[in-house]
């Protein structure tokens, strides 16, 4: 047998595995599910879930079935709610028997559609936009009722709390919808390269530090629902995004990066990432030193979009060019100036004179004075 008569033996009876095992899945979702919700509970909102996920499964085999070009996505989609429906399901106590089996299944569909190679793409693909957008209607919504509706910010999010954290954390979200406005007005690859993976590792320690939590979220809430299905489902089709698209190394053409951006980039990125990982080892600590009052819980939170700030200002200073991190350059500015207005609104409840303040407004007001100049004056940012 020839190599390529092997690979593509491999890939049908990769092909042919991914159907069966999908099959197992819709049982659950088109089957077990329905029948809970219609006849095991009364929540209108939990029985159009139903229907709807019943619905998405025959719409991804259908796709399956006949290979089209979009059912990897689809059959990731499927698989974010399945796993939300699974961890539904252990938290609840349903069929816990069920639940891990359910867990290998889930996982080797995943890898199924990582391991099935797809054509790498040199422009940002429609359906690569059609997911920035998904990301960038969430972020966007959670965005501004944090910054102007703070009291409100649990009919977005699952949980609710005081008015800057809401602000902190609307000028984050704020800035994620930025990142993916611009990628879905970018048309080059090489323009999101950087942002495409500062996704997976945003949401998915989000996810991560939720399941830790997972006592904490009510699932009477549909809020809780689009919260896990967000932050396990755009992780790893952001991660199979980048997967996909690894071996496309093109350097735009164009002056190199300045000295003073790239040594920037690299301060930024190893100074957050740090703050990053003693929020998510050390929150106890990290509650005793935050300028304002925390809860161990969010100091979690917050390291998740750090992490994706730091380790990807550090990728970002590997690139060559203004058009690999301009995105990052200025959906970060839109993070720090947010914040920093943030934090003057509710002045009040910083601690006049502390270390903790000081190093705040000064690390967060000189973090926006640089990525303004970068962002604002060509003559700096390029050699």
């Amino acid at each position: 047998m020839t190599p390529l008569t092997s690979s593509a033996t491999m890939s049908a009876n990769a092909s042919k595995l991914l159907r069966f095992l999908l099959v197992l899945e819709f049982l659950s979702l088109g089957l077990l599910f329905p029948t809970y919700t219609f006849f095991m509970q009364e929540t209108l909102w939990l029985r159009l879930v139903a229907v709807g996920l019943a619905l998405l499964g025959l719409f991804t085999l259908t796709g399956v079935w006949t290979h089209q070009a979009w059912s990897p996505w689809a059959v990731l989609s499927l698989i974010s709610c399945k796993l939300t429906l699974d961890l539904f399901a252990w938290a609840m106590g349903l069929v816990p028997w069920l639940v891990p089996f359910s867990w290998l299944i889930n996982g080797i569909i995943v890898g199924l559609i990582f391991w099935q190679d797809s054509p790498v793409q040199p422009e940002v693909t429609r359906l690569q936009k059609g997911f920035f957008g998904f990301v960038m209607l969430l972020a966007a919504l959670v965005g501004i009722w944090g910054l102007f509706l703070p009291a409100q910010v649990d009919a977005i999010l699952p949980f609710l709390v005081p008015p800057l954290h809401a602000r902190f954390l609307g000028g984050m979200y704020l800035s994620g919808a930025t990142f993916m406005i611009l990628g879905i007005a970018a048309t080059r690859w090489v323009e999101v390269r950087v942002m495409v993976p500062m996704i997976a590792i945003w949401t998915g320690m989000l996810g991560l530090v939720s399941l830790v939590h997972l006592s904490a979220f009510d699932w009477d809430l549909p809020q809780v629902w689009i919260w896990f299905v967000a932050y396990i489902g755009y992780p790893i089709i952001a991660a199979w995004i980048a997967w996909q698209q690894r071996s496309l190394q093109e350097t735009p053409a164009g002056p190199p990066l300045s000295l003073a951006l790239r040594g920037y980039l690299r301060l930024q990125g190893a100074g957050v990432t740090l703050l990053a990982g003693l929020l998510l080892v050390a929150p106890a600590l990290m509650t005793r030193l935050w300028p304002w009052e925390i809860t161990p819980l969010l100091a979690q939170i917050y390291s998740a979009p750090f992490f994706s700030y730091g380790l990807g200002s550090l990728y970002a200073a590997r690139q060559h060019t203004w058009v690999e991190v301009r995105i990052l350059v200025q959906a970060t500015l839109v993070f720090t100036l947010t914040v920093f207005i943030a934090s003057f609104v509710h002045l009040d409840l910083f601690t006049p004179g502390a270390l903790a303040t000081w190093l705040w407004f000064s690390g967060v007001g000189l973090a926006t004075l640089a990525l303004g100049v970068f962002s604002l004056m060509p003559a700096w940012r390029s050699r």
